[in-house]
Parts: structure tokens; sequence; C-alpha cells
């Protein structure tokens, strides 16, 4: 599945470890002792991979599939291929993001030190586990620790704290910012610049003065060419184990909860608050001065203009109940159908 030459497989496993590893029970016939070599998709699988079935557009594919094992609900144990070894799973794309973390795991840095073509103050503070690439710039009172890795011709900006084993990507810029532990960021980020703020008096625009920082606490990942505006007085938050697509824009004085996911393209304007365990989908916009609840779900591209309450799940412009919006697209095509005479 995977191209060795980019990603080196570490190790075979046993079918006995991945259930160790997912805590999923094995059926009575299954051998333990069976080797298993990599994951794969279901359409590209041979006896010696293991897959998943979690969306039941890939059941075709799933019947015809040749894996040895396959993660899936057993909603669909009566359509499996019998020569497949049954794994099931109440989560399969959790059981088999497991495995393949355990094929493919992230790896330590073995390169550390500074790169002679870095510019690294003096007044820096980092030990020798630190990796710092050609043409980064890592100003006066930084704090990096242990096992990070700064990216080529990325920026770091005086007095900005980094925490133990995060990675940031090339060509980023990140200034104000106090940055937790086993942190990614990707290629292109942005983070701690000015946000977005004007006092309006007849016709001037008056700059107000961003005071505030970005938190990134830790276990966050940033997509590729996100932006995340430092607060104006109150700091702008990305709670642990939030991830972020890439193209994201985070606005200043915005407090995102905990393991929370953005999708591409969405956005979060100025001073909205949003619980923990919230998922936008793309091309989302919300508003400012918003607070969303808790384990809450929006659409991809709606338009979220007022508060929404734990547990929703919403979609449209503006947004609505996700059973309303359904029944306001039913009701417009029939108006339409009506309107054409047809």
């Amino acid at each position: 599945m995977a191209d060795p030459k980019f990603f080196p497989r570490s190790k075979k496993l046993t079918l006995g470890q991945i259930s160790d590893l997912t805590k999923i029970t094995l059926p009575i016939s299954a051998d333990k002792n069976r080797i298993f070599l990599d994951i794969s998709s279901l359409d590209k699988a041979s006896k010696d991979n293991i897959c998943f079935l979690d969306n039941k557009n890939y059941i075709d594919q799933f019947k015809k599939s040749k894996a040895g094992a396959c993660f899936f609900k057993k909603d669909f144990i009566n359509v499996a291929p019998k020569n497949m070894i049954y794994l099931v799973s109440e989560n399969p794309y959790h059981s088999f993001a497991i495995v393949a973390n355990a094929f493919y795991p992230i790896k330590d840095i073995t390169t550390a030190g500074i790169h002679p073509k870095a510019h690294v103050e003096t007044s820096v503070k980092y030990d020798d586990t630190v990796q710092i690439a050609p043409g980064a710039v890592v100003s006066s009172d930084v704090v990096i620790g242990s096992k990070c890795l700064i990216g080529a011709n990325t920026v770091i900006l005086s007095g900005v704290i980094i925490g133990d084993n995060t990675v940031i990507g090339p060509n980023c810029t990140i200034a104000y910012s106090i940055i937790g532990s086993n942190v990614k960021i990707h290629n292109g980020v942005r983070i701690g610049q000015d946000g977005f703020g004007y006092a309006q008096n007849e016709n001037i625009n008056l700059k107000m003065p961003q005071l505030g920082r970005v938190l990134i606490k830790d276990k966050v990942e940033i997509g590729s060419n996100c932006s995340i505006d430092r607060g104006t007085g109150p700091d702008t938050i990305i709670g642990e184990g939030t991830k972020l697509d890439n193209l994201v824009q985070i606005g200043h004085n915005a407090v995102l909860g905990k393991n929370c996911i953005m999708v591409a393209q969405s956005g979060v304007a100025g001073s909205t608050q949003i619980g923990n365990n919230v998922i936008i989908g793309g091309q989302v916009g919300i508003a400012g001065h918003l607070k969303i609840g808790n384990n809450v779900k929006i659409a991809a591209k709606s338009g979220v203009m007022k508060n929404i309450e734990n547990g929703m799940t919403v979609g449209g412009i503006p947004s609505l109940p996700i059973n309303d919006w359904h029944r306001q697209t039913i009701l417009l095509k029939r108006l339409i159908k009506k309107k054409n005479g047809k």
C-alpha cells in the first residue's frame, strides 16, 4: 500500500499482537501466530494484508476483497468473504488506525543538531536533541523543548515557547505563541500574526492593538497553510487534541475546545467559543462572538450565525437543525417543480 521509499514499514505483526493492540476478540478458529505484513485498501489487499470497512459504499469491494483479515461492524458479517478473518469492531476505522500506527510509527528525530545555514540567536534555550533545518531563523529568548524539529525556512519570533516532541514544518512563521508538547504543525502555517480588529469612526478605520497570544495545547495538529491570529487582549486558544485540516482560519480571541476537528477551508471569526469534541465540515463559516456547545456537528458549507446548543447537528445557510434543513431543501425542490409545471 505504502511506497517503502517514503514510508518504510517498521515490523511484521502477528494476529495475536493485532488483537492485543485493538482489544478485539479473535474468532475461535483464528491462528494467533499468523503473520501480517502490511495494511491495505479493500481492493488492493492480499492474504498477508489487513484492511477495514466502515462505509456501505464499499460493500462490493468488501465482498471481493482478498485481504487476510478485516475490521468491520457486525452488521456486515453476512456479506463478508469466507476466506477472511473477521475482526468485528464497533469502530473499524479507529481499530485500523491503531494497527496502521504500529506498522508505520512516527519516526523519532535521528539527526539532531543545528544546520550551519540556520540562524539561532544565542539567547535561545534548547538541548542537543533538537533539530533545526537550513534557512530557519529562531529569534531571541525562544525556548524549544526536547526532541523538537524546526523545518527549513521557518521563522520563530522572539519569546515563543515550544514544548517537547513538537514538529514544525518548513516555511512556517510563529510569533506571540506558547505551543504545547507533541504538536505537529505542517508546512506554511502562520500563527500569532495580528488579528483583524478595527474601530470604525466615520471614514476612519483605527487599528486596535492586538495584545494577546496564541496558546496551542498538547497533541494539536495544524494542517498546511492554516492561519491563527493572536488575541486582542484575551488569548486565542486551540484546545488539547484538536486537529485542523489545511487552509483553516482562526480569528482573534477564538477558543476551540478539546478534541475538535475542523475540515479544510473552514473559518471561525473572532471571539467565538467552541466546545469540546466539535466536528466542523469543510468550507463552514462561523460568525464572531458566538458560543458553540460540546459535541456539535456542523455540515459542510454551512453558515453559522447564532449559538448552537450541546449535541446539536446543524447544516445550511443560515445553519438550522439538520432535520429542518433537510425538510427545507425538499420543500424548495417541490416549489421549484411546481413553478416549472413538472
